[in-house]
């Protein structure tokens, strides 16, 4: 008899569930579209045909994350053996290749297949919209690809991975999806992608602590931007990556509050809490690293929520 659970689908179906990791998809992915969404569904209303379409951004956007980055973001920390090595219990990578659910070969064609569809929806909105979804588009695929896949390789570069892909990638998914919804952009929604795009930051910043031995010795060397603190440093000084990312978080809320929307100072208090948890965090303890990541990933879910409806009643 067949029973569909993960135990009896095939290895290939259920290695492909595995790498979409819907956890961190959701807590940075989905809630940068909510504060894109909801902004503009307030702006222009909701039908049938509006519907459709966010169920077309949000298809495009989760797959070139949770399929595209995903795979290769595997497909590379394998290949370098950080992953094989890795003590951590969230990061690690998803264990695909390890566990024979999927080769090197399977995964760098879901990788490549997972930008397909994104393409074709790109192309429909471009129909609408004009050239400006092309570039969103390709920021997206820049990020998906840029992020692992040599010869830019830019998680294993210091700040790079953060900046030229990550970041990017946060912030079109909340102008970008706004913007294809009305036709127009808003400073208030662009302020609350790069909040949320930093308090994202921050909790990646602790994710990638448990990994810095592994990373250092893995070929080539991944140097995250912590394994970089971490050479020059020491072991405690790497919790004030997350730190500071946090603090940017905060910096802009209070000045979103003064020019743009009081209501953006609400994000002051969970980059505040975020702050704390990465002060109290021992970079040392695995566990420690773990716990405290869980809460970050609470804090930034919760804000980005409450933001994003706030701004669509209108606060």
């Amino acid at each position: 008899m067949f029973y569909f659970n993960e135990f009896a689908l095939k290895p290939g179906i259920t290695g492909f569930f595995r790498i979409t990791r819907f956890v961190p998809v959701l807590a940075s992915s989905l809630c940068a579209f909510a504060l894109g969404i909801l902004p503009a569904i307030s702006s222009k209303g909701f039908n049938i045909l509006t519907a459709w379409h966010v169920l077309l951004i949000v298809f495009a956007g989760i797959t070139l994350h949770c399929v595209t980055g995903h795979a290769y973001n595997d497909f590379t920390d394998w290949r370098s053996g950080t992953d094989k090595h890795s003590p951590g219990i969230l990061s690690g990578g998803s264990g695909v290749i390890e566990e024979g659910l999927l080769n090197e070969s399977k995964l760098f064609l879901i990788g490549l297949a997972g930008m397909a569809l994104p393409i074709l929806i790109g192309l429909y909105f471009y129909s609408l919209r004009g050239v400006n979804v092309i570039y969103i588009l390709l920021i997206g695929i820049w990020a998906g690809a840029s992020y692992s896949l040599p010869p830019f390789r830019l998680a294993y570069r210091p700040l790079a991975g953060e900046w030229l892909a990550l970041f990017p990638a946060f912030i079109s998914i909340t102008a970008g999806s706004f913007f294809i919804l009305t036709g127009g952009m808003s400073w208030q929604v662009i302020t609350a992608g790069i909040i949320h795009g930093l308090i994202t930051l921050g909790w990646i910043m602790q994710h990638h602590l448990t990994d810095i031995k592994s990373d250092l010795n893995a070929i080539p060397v991944k140097i995250t931007t912590p394994a970089f603190v971490f050479k020059y440093w020491g072991i405690y000084a790497t919790r004030f990556v997350p730190v500071l990312y946090f603090f940017f978080a905060s910096i802009v809320s209070f000045a979103g509050a003064i020019f743009i929307k009081p209501i953006l100072a609400l994000s002051i208090i969970s980059s505040s809490l975020c702050i704390y948890i990465a002060v109290m965090t021992d970079p040392s303890d695995v566990h420690s690293i773990t716990a405290g990541e869980i809460k970050m990933l609470a804090i930034g879910s919760g804000n980005a929520a409450v933001l994003a409806i706030l701004l669509a009643l209108g606060y």
